[in-house]
């Protein structure tokens, strides 16, 4: 997140080299392209620039609690409990609601893949193995 100070300055350098993102981004180092021409729309538009991003919608600890309750109901789906409800519009927030209200009661997801994951320790163990499989005559 950029700093208001930061923003102007660079929808100032942006309009200095004539509206060159790359010249722009080359001196500064921030923002990418898209962030720079969103800057300047807002204040080719506007005449301003926020000082402050909007926040989401703040969610009463009522609300949290009735979504965590649901949660932990309805078969502890984090997907299934954001449809039902139609708060909060990202699992992950929900995610973060349970671990800090309900630690210990999210189910916890692995990732299957077709592919095994061996430590460090046990790669080393298969190679010495078969190194020395390979040495008995």
């Amino acid at each position: 997140m950029y700093s208001y100070e930061e923003r102007i300055k660079a929808i100032e350098l942006y309009i200095k080299y004539d509206q060159c993102a790359t010249d722009t981004i080359r001196e500064l180092g921030y923002p990418d392209r898209k962030m720079i021409v969103r800057w300047y729309q807002e204040y080719k538009e506007t005449g301003i620039i926020h000082k402050k991003k909007k926040k989401a919608h703040p969610f009463s600890d009522e609300q949290k609690q009735v979504a965590i309750d649901y949660y932990l109901e309805h078969g502890r789906s984090l997907s299934r409990t954001v449809k039902a409800l139609g708060y909060p519009h990202r699992g992950d927030t929900l995610a973060k609601w349970i671990d800090e209200l309900a630690p210990g009661e999210r189910k916890v997801h692995f990732k299957r893949s077709g592919v095994l994951q061996f430590s460090k320790e046990q790669k080393k163990d298969a190679v010495i193995g078969s190194c020395q499989d390979s040495w008995q005559f």
